[in-house]
């Protein structure tokens, strides 16, 4: 592995847990600490961390925070409430997908970003080309100075609110607030990444370790980037570099449902709009494999002979049970139960489109 990796502020709690360490864009990251299906078993079955301090963390500040953040961001900043989060994408002119990102607002001319780990810079200087020498807009990288923890599962709730006093309860899906972890001060969002109920939480790097001790110390098992990979597949939720990047349009990705083009100064309003009403020419879908074989990146999708498509995530599932695997194809053949065949290792393997997501968890009575 590189020497010149970058390291979270809870590498050497990694290193302490013998995690197998791995370059995930750019960063030293834990890909696994006992088994990736052990540690996914145990997020949906009970609790797990993931040290998520590779995520971006941008504050956006200023009276024209807002009017400059709407002509990037793919949804409405104005109907956002304060303490409230949206998921969204920052297409470019043509629509393309540079990246997704969360979004949460923090005050009424204060916001968070989260965008990915290997997009950091591209989002920022994104966000630069708008701002330019805009003095009514500050721009705020704070990742190097902070640590964030994603704790997800159907006991994340029980066993966290062990050691604070804040009720977690009262913190609604997509919402986000600033309370006190046994006298750590952090900011907690209920998002993530994993298909779970949980949470994602932000501290001072000086408290990271400490925190993630802590969230140990209450039943919640170290989790590597391996098994947050499967969760999220289960869960049908997009990787990009994967599902999207530069050459993929939010329609052809399932992602329509976020696109807010209707706004003044939108960069990507016209594009998305013919494109929206043209229809996309691929979809992303959702397939299972009728053998044991497990598809991976960049495998092709074939019908009478043909590739069609390429795989653009796939696994083995320990939810299921069984492989499964995304990828896109043309319309035409993205009907469910169509009948495709995937080329594994010069073998082509049957398999059929099915229903997304794979996993979708039971909402508590």
């Amino acid at each position: 592995m590189k020497n010149d990796l970058k390291r979270t502020a809870l590498y050497n709690s990694h290193i302490k847990q013998n995690a197998k360490m791995v370059d995930f864009g750019g960063w030293s990251m834990p890909i696994q600490y006992n088994s990736i299906l052990s540690e996914s078993k145990s997020v949906r079955t009970k609790s797990g961390i993931f040290d998520v301090s590779h995520m971006g963390r941008i504050e956006i500040s200023g009276i024209d925070s807002s009017k400059i953040l709407n002509q990037i961001l793919s949804v409405d900043i104005e109907k956002i409430e304060i303490g409230k989060a949206k998921y969204n994408l920052i297409c470019n002119k043509e629509g393309g997908i540079i990246d997704d990102c969360i979004i949460y607002k923090t005050n009424k001319q204060n916001f968070l970003l989260i965008p990915n780990a290997s997009n950091s810079k591209v989002v920022l200087e994104w966000i630069d080309s708008f701002v330019s020498n805009n003095s009514n807009i500050l721009i705020n990288d704070i990742t190097s100075n902070t640590v964030m923890i994603a704790y997800q599962g159907p006991d994340s709730i029980k066993l966290l609110q062990n050691i604070t006093l804040s009720n977690l309860e009262q913190i609604k899906p997509f919402n986000i607030q600033n309370i006190n972890i046994d006298k750590i001060k952090v900011s907690i969002a209920r998002t993530g990444y994993t298909g779970e109920d949980g949470f994602e939480i932000i501290a001072d790097k000086k408290d990271g370790h400490n925190l993630w001790e802590k969230l140990i110390s209450i039943g919640a098992t170290p989790c590597g980037l391996g098994a947050r990979d499967i969760l999220r597949l289960e869960a049908s939720l997009p990787l990009h570099g994967n599902e999207i990047n530069l050459s993929t349009n939010p329609y052809e990705a399932n992602l329509g449902k976020f696109i807010y083009s209707d706004k003044n100064g939108y960069i990507a309003k016209n594009a998305l709009e013919a494109i929206a009403n043209k229809g996309p020419k691929r979809k992303l879908v959702g397939l299972e494999v009728m053998d044991r074989i497990i598809p991976r990146k960049g495998h092709e999708i074939i019908i009478n002979n043909k590739i069609i498509g390429n795989i653009t995530s796939g696994g083995y599932s320990s939810t299921l049970n069984k492989p499964i695997a995304l990828g896109y194809v043309p319309i035409e053949f993205s009907d469910l139960n169509t009948k495709i065949q995937i080329k594994i290792r010069e073998k082509l393997v049957e398999s059929y489109i099915c229903k997304i997501p794979f996993y979708k968890r039971r909402k508590a009575k």
